[in-house]
């Protein structure tokens, strides 16, 4: 027991506890993709250390053997272990299954069996013999063979680690060399171990000695944050990219890229395009030529064929600097819009073919309904007062076909307003003129309801404003005055100019709005309208129109209105004596 507190037997206890300050560091980040698994390896590596510990200080041969075949155990389940680390740090999660790992993990767990059973059945050890003191043990061909299994297994792994640590980001790359340099030690010194067992009682002390290279590992791990920053492998992140990458260096030179930037820029020869010079590359498309010379943030659209189908990219240019902001190249990010653009084709065919269509409709519905309303003017200008039947059918046939043509009429302008780049045309208007047009069409639908209009507007007021828009707005306001007037009920039309503006309002004294109708009347979802006081009825988009029309121009529509007190719709609209 004295030999536990020798100068070695301390040196190795103390490289056991490093192992353990790594093990429970690792632990914080259990989480992390890999090292989930590389906690179970130290923790191996840590009961592996303790059992050396515990067999130097035994005396007796049993409690060697004992100790040894836990040490044995150890570095035996950390070999699948190990395997399943780098599946998981690479990205290989369909051998991760439980299927699969339950697989590797019986293997070795059948081979430990045969190690605790080995006094019987003698498959491991030929010969077990204390030589001063210590536990020297020679193998078997079997135990040869298995060991060597097992660190070709491992070899395989270092291998795998290389190639990811060689493709991982450049900051990790020399890091993650150190660490496996170091984590190499011990395994090293296990095999010198097993091919000359008689150097056994200096081997095993130096397998834990090694332990103290966990104290580099552990502070090249804390210094470069690994657990909590796993590196990715360049292939799991760049190949598996939907976007393509070009990467390319001061000299123009192209030093990277990806599956999606090769499949585009490829020649019909398929050479390889790493190496090569963008002027090479890029011949096709000079503005991405002239962003990679200058080494210049830059945006554009390109297109291609590949095979007998037209591609449509997005590639942005960025340059990418040292800490010094020295540039050291630019990096091209490529992204496919093919079925954006194809979206966008459609949608722009469908939108002229609306144009079009909308075009023929409203010349085929208006033109026949003014001709129409033109022609019954006439007829009731030429009827006799005496045909009383024949003039209530008369008016009767008016106010329908004078209703169809305002509704008509408010539903091509609405149409309009929602075309892309429709323009008015505003000039300087006299108001007095502009509301006569717009009452002539419904001085007849006064009549018939015996409603008296008022006109009180100065012949000089101007507004700057587009004619036929202008005309359109009054008229829908004096329709709406019309309609929820009461029979005998009175119209008035005024104008009124405050400073840079002009006032036009157009006032009732009929129903009236409730707070809730109001706010219907100024909702652009809604497209509803109450029945008139003659059961008029009509669409709503009367006055959404006409809000459409008076925003284009820079005017605006307020309201003043009570239920049972009649309504006053003002338009403000600016001055056209400064133009």
């Amino acid at each position: 027991m004295d030999d536990l507190w020798s100068l070695p037997s301390i040196t190795i206890l103390l490289s056991a506890i490093l192992m353990c300050i790594m093990l429970m560091y690792a632990i914080m980040y259990r989480q992390e993709r890999g090292v989930r698994y590389f906690v179970w390896v130290l923790g191996c590596r840590v009961v592996y250390a303790g059992s050396v510990i515990l067999e130097i200080s035994r005396a007796d041969l049993q409690s060697k053997l004992f100790f040894r075949n836990i040490e044995q155990t150890a570095l035996l389940f950390m070999v699948p272990l190990m395997v399943l680390f780098v599946l998981d740090l690479v990205g290989k999660d369909r051998w991760l299954r439980l299927r699969w790992s339950f697989s590797l993990f019986a293997l070795f767990a059948c081979w430990a069996v045969v190690i605790w059973a080995d006094p019987y059945w003698h498959i491991i050890n030929r010969t077990q013999n204390l030589i001063n003191g210590h536990l020297v043990m020679t193998k078997t061909p079997y135990a040869l063979a298995f060991n060597l299994l097992c660190y070709t297994i491992i070899a395989g792994c270092i291998f795998v680690l290389i190639r990811y640590i060689r493709n991982s980001r450049p900051e990790f790359r020399i890091a993650g060399m150190w660490l496996l340099l170091f984590g190499s030690i011990p395994m090293s010194v296990e095999m010198m171990k097993l091919f000359m067992p008689t150097l056994s009682p200096w081997l095993l002390p130096l397998s834990v000695y090694s332990g103290i290279c966990g104290m580099i590992m552990f502070w090249i791990i804390v210094r470069k944050k690994l657990f909590s920053s796993v590196p990715m492998a360049r292939n799991i992140v760049v190949e598996t990219m939907r976007e393509g990458m070009l990467i390319m260096n001061t000299t123009g030179k192209i030093i990277d890229s990806n599956k999606l930037a090769r499949l585009l820029l490829e020649d019909d020869n398929n050479r390889p395009i790493l190496g090569r010079s963008y002027r090479d590359v890029l011949t096709a498309w000079p503005q991405w030529q002239s962003a990679c010379a200058d080494m210049e943030d830059c945006r554009i659209e390109i297109s291609t064929r590949t095979g007998h189908e037209k591609k449509s990219y997005i590639v942005n240019v960025y340059p990418f600097f040292t800490q010094r902001q020295r540039k050291l190249g630019t990096i091209s990010i490529i992204i496919d819009i093919t079925e954006k653009q194809q979206a966008l084709e459609q949608i722009a065919h469908l939108n002229q073919m609306k144009d079009q269509l909308f075009t023929a409709v409203s010349h085929d519905i208006r033109n026949p309904l003014a001709v129409q309303v033109n022609l019954l003017e006439l007829l009731e200008q030429d009827n006799g007062p005496s045909n009383q039947a024949g003039n209530e059918i008369i008016h009767a046939l008016g106010e329908q076909i004078r209703n169809t043509y305002t509704i008509v009429e408010n539903l091509m302008e609405w149409f309009r307003g929602q075309k892309e780049g429709i323009m008015l045309h505003p000039e300087s208007l006299l108001v007095s003129d502009i509301v006569e047009e717009a009452c002539r069409l419904l001085l007849l639908n006064c009549e018939m309801k015996k409603l008296t209009l008022h006109v009180h507007i100065d012949d000089d007021i101007r507004v700057y404003f587009d004619r036929e828009a202008l005309i359109l707005v009054i008229r829908n306001l004096l329709s709406n005055a019309i309609k929820y007037s009461n029979q005998g009920g009175m119209i008035q039309i005024s104008a009124i100019p405050t400073e840079s503006r002009v006032e036009i309002s157009v006032s009732d004294n009929g129903v009236g709005m409730s707070e809730e109708q109001i706010r219907h009347v100024f909702d652009e979802t809604r497209f509803d309208s109450t029945v008139g006081t003659a059961g008029e009825k009509g669409t709503g988009l009367g006055l959404l129109v006409s809000r459409q029309f008076l925003q284009m121009c820079g005017g605006y529509l307020k309201v003043h209105t009570k239920p049972g007190s009649g309504s006053n719709f003002t338009i403000v609209l600016e001055g056209g004596d400064l133009r």
